[in-house]
C-alpha cells in the first residue's frame, strides 16, 4: 500500500485533504462538548487508558515518566514525576492514535530508514564506523534504561510518526503575503515614552487593619494550615564517647592482611596523561583540520615542550585541568585502542597520535607497574585504619543498641538512664516533617522515625554525621488550621503583595485615563512617577533588557501621540505613548525572506499536526476506542505523591 502512495502522490494528497479535513471539522463539534472517559467499568485496576484493545498500564506511565527524568538533576523529584504523569500519559495516547492510523495507511519505517536514524545519532558512530554491538547495548542502556530491540523499536515508531505527519502536513504552504506581512511585523519599529507600574512600589501603601488581614485567612486557610508539629529529646553517641575501647594489635593486622591477600593484588597498571580532541559529530573536512592541529602539538612535545601545559591549553578531556593527569589506569578501563597504546610505552614517552570513538589522543606515561602482591609493610598502616574505623563503628553500634535497650525497658526513666552513662539530654524546638532541626539536620531516616513514633516512646540509634542518635517521642501538635497570631507575618505578607498589584492596576489605569487628553511627561513627574524614553525597538527585542516587545503590541499598532490604555505584563502595568514608528529596512528582506518562509511554514505544520493528533484523540475517544481510566490514573498519582 505504501508504494501505491509513492506513484500516486497527487492522488493520496487529495485523499489525505479530504481525509484531515473531515477530522478537523468533527473535532470543531466535539469540541464544544465535554469528552466522557468513556465505559471503564471492565478496565483492570492498573490500567490507565486503552486504546483500540490495547491497554496502557500504570507500570507503562511510570516507566514512561522515570525515562523523561532519566540523566537529569530531577530523577529522583516525585512531585515533577507526578506533574509529568499527565501530559506523559496524553503523548502515550497520542502516539499509539497516530500508529494506528498510520498502520492503516500502510506507512511503515526499513530496515534502510532505521539503519540511517542510527547513524545519525552521536555516539553509535565513529568517523563511519559502528561502535560495536556491546558497546552500543551499553550506550543505550546507560542513556534509556531500554534493550537495544526495544530502543530500536521505538527508533521505528518515530520514522513512522515523523511520515505521517509528513503526509498530513505535505499540503501547507506559506504565501508570499504571509512572508511579506511577517517581515513587516518583525521589523517595523516603535519609540515610545512610558511608566512602568511595579507591584513592589505599592507594598508600603498598602493599608493593613486586623480585619483586612482575618478575612484575608478566611477566604483561603487550607493555604496556611499549620502542618503536624513533633518534639524530641535525644542523646548523641559520638565516637569519641567509646574511642577508648577500640584497640588495634599487629597481630590484627597481619591476620587481616593474610585473610584479604587478594585486595592487595595489584594488576598491571599505567599513570597515564592524555590530550583529547574530540571528534564526535564532526565531519571529515573538520577532523583533518584537528589532526592537522594535533600534528603540530606532537611536535612540540617530541621537541621538549611541558605536556602539562599543552595539555592546559589544548586538551577537550575533564582532565585538562590537571595538565592530562588520568592517574592509573588498568588492563579493561578504556576503550582498546587506547589500552593498546598506554600499555605498549615506556614511563616518560609519549605516544603518537591514537585514534579512538572518542576523538584524537596523544598519551603520555608518567609511570608503570607490573602485577605484585604489596607486601604487609606498604599496606599496614592503611589496613590499622581501615580496621580501627571498623571497629569504633562496632563499638558505638553496640554501645548504643545496648543503651536503647535500657530506654525502652525504662522509657519514663530516660533522663536518669542517660545520665547514668555520662551522656546529655538534649531537647528540640517543634518542628515539622522534613524541617531541618538544629544539631540535628533534616535526615530522612530520623524524620521517618520521628513521625511514626507515639508520645513517650523510644527510637534509635539513627546514624547522623555527629554519631548516633537516639530519640524519645516529647510532644505532638497535630495539623490545625491556625489563628492569626500564629501566621501573621505571613498572611500579612501576602496580602500586601495581592493588595499592591491591585493598587498597581488602579494607578496605570488612572494614569492612563489622565494623559489621553493630555500631557504624557508632564502628567506622568506632576503625579510624581517615573516618565522614561525607549530606544527604537522590535516586537522581537526587549524594553528595559525585561520587557518583551511581543507583549508591547499598542506600541506598533496605536499611531504616534497615542496612548495606550494599562497594558498587563504579568504583575505589573505600563501606560505607553507612541512617539514614532520607523518601517523595515527593504534592503533585509531578501535576507530574511526564505528564514521567515521556513519558519511560517514550520508553525503552520505544528498547529496543522497538533489540531488533527487533539481531534483524533477526541474522535477514538468518541466511538469508544480510546477510554482513559480517571480513577486508576488518581490511584497511580498518589502513588507518587506517597514515595
Amino acid at each position: 500500500m505504501y508504494r501505491f502512495f509513492r506513484r500516486n502522490r497527487e492522488a493520496v494528497k487529495k485523499y489525505l485533504l479530504i481525509f484531515f479535513l473531515g477530522i478537523v471539522s468533527v473535532g470543531m463539534v466535539i469540541t464544544l462538548a465535554p469528552l466522557p472517559g468513556g465505559n471503564t467499568s471492565q478496565m483492570e485496576a492498573n490500567v490507565v487508558a486503552s486504546i483500540d484493545g490495547t491497554n496502557i498500564t500504570a507500570q507503562d506511565l511510570r516507566r514512561n515518566v522515570d525515562s523523561q527524568l532519566r540523566n537529569t538533576s530531577l530523577a529522583n523529584n516525585r512531585d515533577l514525576a507526578a506533574k509529568l504523569a499527565g501530559s506523559a500519559l496524553d503523548e502515550m495516547v497520542l502516539r499509539r492514535a497516530l500508529l494506528g492510523q498510520a498502520k492503516k495507511l500502510g506507512i511503515e519505517a526499513s530496515n534502510q530508514e532505521l539503519m540511517q536514524s542510527l547513524q545519525a545519532i552521536p555516539g553509535l558512530y565513529a568517523n563511519g564506523a559502528f561502535i560495536g554491538l556491546d558497546r552500543y547495548q551499553d550506550v543505550i542502556q546507560q542513556e534509556t534504561g531500554m534493550t537495544v530491540s526495544q530502543f530500536e523499536a521505538q527508533l521505528r515508531e518515530s520514522i513512522i510518526l515523523e511520515k505521517m505527519r509528513n503526509v498530513i502536513t505535505d499540503g501547507i504552504q506559506v504565501s508570499p503575503a504571509e512572508v511579506r506581512e511577517e517581515f513587516e511585523r518583525r521589523n517595523a519599529k516603535a519609540k515610545t515614552e512610558y511608566v512602568l507600574f511595579d507591584p513592589s512600589q505599592y507594598l508600603k501603601a498598602v493599608n493593613v487593619t486586623p480585619e483586612a488581614l482575618e478575612n484575608y485567612l478566611k477566604k483561603d486557610p487550607d493555604r496556611y494550615k499549620v502542618p503536624q508539629e513533633r518534639r524530641v529529646r535525644y542523646v548523641l553517641v559520638d565516637p569519641a564517647r567509646v574511642q577508648a575501647l577500640v584497640k588495634v594489635t599487629d597481630a590484627d593486622l597481619k591476620q587481616y592482611y593474610g585473610q584479604h591477600l587478594s585486595d592487595y593484588r595489584v594488576p598491571d597498571r599505567v599513570m597515564v596523561s592524555h590530550i583529547l580532541w574530540k571528534t564526535t559529530g564532526k565531519t571529515p573536512e573538520e577532523i583533518a583540520k584537528i589532526k592537522v592541529t594535533a600534528e603540530d602539538v606532537l611536535k612540540q612535545l617530541k621537541a621538549g615542550a611541558d605536556f602539562a601545559e599543552l595539555a592546559k591549553k589544548y586538551s577537550e578531556d575533564t582532565s585538562a585541568q590537571k595538565g592530562g593527569d588520568l592517574g592509573w589506569i588498568v588492563r579493561g578501563q578504556t576503550v582498546k585502542e587506547f589500552e593498546t597504546a598506554a600499555f605498549s610505552m615506556r614511563p616518560g614517552q609519549i605516544s603518537d597520535l591514537v585514534t579512538t570513538t572518542y576523538g584524537i589522543h596523544i598519551l603520555k606515561v608518567t609511570d608503570k607497574q607490573l602485577a605484585h602482591l604489596q607486601t604487609f609493610d606498604e599496606v599496614k598502616e592503611s589496613i590499622r585504619t581501615a580496621l580501627e574505623r571498623e571497629k569504633l563503628d562496632a563499638a558505638q553500634e553496640s554501645f548504643a543498641r545496648r543503651l536503647e535497650r535500657e530506654f525502652k525497658t525504662k522509657p519514663k526513666e530516660f533522663d536518669a538512664v542517660a545520665h547514668s552513662e555520662g551522656l546529655e539530654v538534649k531537647e528540640t524546638p517543634l518542628f515539622k516533617y522534613k524541617q531541618a532541626v538544629p544539631d540535628l539536620g533534616s535526615d530522612e531516616g530520623l524524620h521517618n522515625l520521628v513521625f511514626q513514633l507515639r508520645e513517650g516512646e523510644v527510637g534509635g540509634p539513627v546514624s547522623l554525621p555527629k554519631g548516633l542518635v537516639i530519640i524519645q517521642l516529647a510532644q505532638i501538635v497535630p495539623e490545625h488550621a491556625p489563628k492569626l497570631d500564629e501566621v501573621r507575618a505571613q498572611v500579612e505578607e501576602d496580602y500586601r503583595a495581592e493588595e499592591s498589584k491591585t493598587l498597581a492596576r488602579k494607578k496605570a489605569e488612572e494614569f492612563a485615563t489622565a494623559v489621553k487628553n493630555g500631557d504624557f511627561k508632564k502628567t506622568g513627574q506632576r503625579e510624581g512617577l517615573t516618565v522614561k524614553e525607549s530606544k527604537d525597538f522590535t516586537r522581537q527585542e526587549n524594553l528595559e533588557n525585561l520587557i518583551p516587545g511581543s507583549e508591547l503590541g499598542a506600541a506598533f499598532t496605536l499611531s504616534p501621540g497615542q496612548t495606550s490604555d494599562a497594558i498587563s505584563l504579568g504583575t505589573s502595568y505600563i501606560v505607553l505613548r507612541v512617539v514614532s514608528h520607523t518601517p523595515p529596512d527593504e534592503t533585509s528582506f531578501a535576507q530574511q525572506r526564505d528564514q521567515i518562509r521556513e519558519q511560517l511554514g514550520d508553525q503552520k505544520r505544528n498547529l496543522a499536526f497538533e489540531i488533527y493528533r487533539q481531534n483524533l484523540k477526541q474522535q477514538l475517544q468518541r466511538s469508544g476506542e480510546l477510554k482513559i481510566n480517571d480513577s486508576a490514573l488518581k490511584q497511580f498519582l498518589s502513588g507518587y505523591e506517597r514515595t
